[in-house]
């Protein structure tokens, strides 16, 4: 089970799953993959940082203009995880919920990869083995405004680390 798993100020029935490792979030992709029979993975940090700043590579999901009314970030003072979707008008271009604050989440890409990005399968079997630190994103409930542009990069984690600010977020492909 996920550290927190018990405690409804980080694990609440509409929180995000924290306290959760890299290789438990890749073992729950896979696991739901093989449940329902479509494919389930973490996102590649590319295909993260796409869905948060859209085509007009915007700071926040929102936009360019710094607003503490559309994040679960430092500055709101709660110190926790809320609700997924607690914020609907921060989404991203695309309507993605929770972009920037609330959790980090873990994405397959490893730590090695740097700007600009090449494009590679990071979801075969033997670019998920191995113990290099992998790239969080997003920034969590108890970073600043600054830590959670979309363009931030926590590239300091070890993949078997887990902590109450750090989760996951699942990508599909479209089934048409």
């Amino acid at each position: 089970r996920p550290w927190y798993w018990d405690d409804p100020q980080w694990n609440g029935a509409d929180q995000p799953v924290v306290g959760v490792s890299w290789y438990e979030a890749v073992a729950y992709a896979r696991w739901l993959s093989d449940q329902t029979g479509r494919e389930y993975r973490l996102p590649t940090e590319a295909e993260w940082e796409k869905a948060a700043r859209g085509s007009e590579g915007r700071i926040w999901p929102w936009g360019n203009e710094w607003r503490q009314d559309l994040a679960n970030t430092a500055e709101t003072g709660l110190e926790q995880t809320l609700a997924v979707g607690s914020y609907p008008d921060g989404a991203s271009p695309y309507g993605a919920l929770d972009m920037a604050g609330n959790a980090w989440e873990w994405c397959a890409t490893r730590r090695i990869k740097t700007y600009p990005y090449e494009l590679s399968n990071e979801w075969t079997d033997d670019y998920l083995e191995g113990t290099e630190k992998r790239i969080m994103r997003g920034g969590s409930h108890i970073d600043i405004a600054n830590d959670v542009r979309t363009t931030n990069r926590n590239e300091a984690n070890e993949p078997g680390g887990r902590n109450f600010n750090v989760g996951f977020r699942l990508v599909s492909y479209s089934p048409l």
